[in-house]
Formats: structure tokens, sequence, C-alpha cells
């Protein structure tokens, strides 16, 4: 189902951590990366395209939402337009609200059936018509704080504002 996808799963708990991972490998997704924190997610999403991210929304005191607001202001970054996917355990109105208004693609509460996982990583992509875009690099450059909320350094990292 998921055969060929590269998907990034931000989750500060190691075993639902793991426990994504596996089932997206028992869906047939062989890339899996995984980041336990905003900074090291930043730092994978800065180096490879991704296919889709899901993005837990509690991350040990901070919030997945701001990720996910840095990466849709950041015009010019490679994977600004990735589907993501909020996976989290809170189901609160209000937290809905708050992801739709960052970009989320779509929002899902743990636990989460694994077809229903993969479906709906399916769909969030065939709506977005998102392909994955190649390793660490993008089409154009902006100079640092530019006016899409960031830029990169002289060594071409992304600076996050």
């Amino acid at each position: 189902m998921l055969k060929g996808l590269r998907i990034l799963v931000v989750e500060d708990t190691k075993s639902i951590r793991d426990l994504v991972s596996r089932l997206l490998g028992s869906l047939g997704c062989e890339d899996v990366h995984q980041a336990e924190d905003l900074a090291s997610a930043r730092t994978q999403i800065n180096a490879f395209g991704f296919d889709t991210v899901l993005l837990d929304y509690d991350l040990s005191g901070e919030n997945g939402i701001t990720l996910l607001d840095e990466l849709r202001k950041n015009t010019w970054h490679f994977n600004r337009d990735v589907p993501v996917i909020l996976l989290t355990g809170h189901s609160g109105p209000e937290l809905l609200d708050a992801a739709i208004a960052a970009g989320a693609n779509a929002y899902l509460v743990k636990p989460v059936m694994p077809d229903r996982l993969g479906q709906r990583i399916l769909e969030v992509r065939e709506k977005a018509g998102w392909t994955r875009p190649p390793d660490g690099g993008n089409a154009h450059r902006r100079e640092a704080g530019s006016e899409s909320g960031g830029g990169p350094d002289d060594d071409g990292n992304i600076v996050w504002v």
C-alpha cells in the first residue's frame, strides 16, 4: 500500500514512534524516518524530501503545530507543501482548528488502525498532488530572513525564524 514512500514520524514517545514505524512497515513503507522532538524533525526536514509527515501535537512540552506553522510559512522550502497528518491523542475542537489553520492536511486520533492510517496517507497525498522533492535541495533560494519567514544561511542550511 505504501511501497516507495518516505515518511517522517515525529513523536516524542519512543514506544509509540517505534509502533507507528512498524505499522508503516507492515503497510509496505520501507523508508521511515523518526524524530523525537522539533529539533530532530527540523534536521530531518532540512535533509530529506518526504512523501508525508506524521506529526504528534504534544512533544514533551513542545507543540507540533509550531513546526507545521514554521514549515508552511517558509515559502521557499522544498518540503513546504509536504502532506502533514496530525497524529495525536487529543481530539478537542480547538486543537483541530489550530491544526487546520497551521496547514495540516488531516488529523487522526491515536490509537489508529493500520489500514486507516495507510488509507489516510494515500488520501492526503492524492488530494495534495504532492511529489516528493529531491533530498536537501530547493528549486530556488532566498536570502535569510526573507519575507517568507526564513531562508538558507551561508552554508545552505535552513534558518527557522
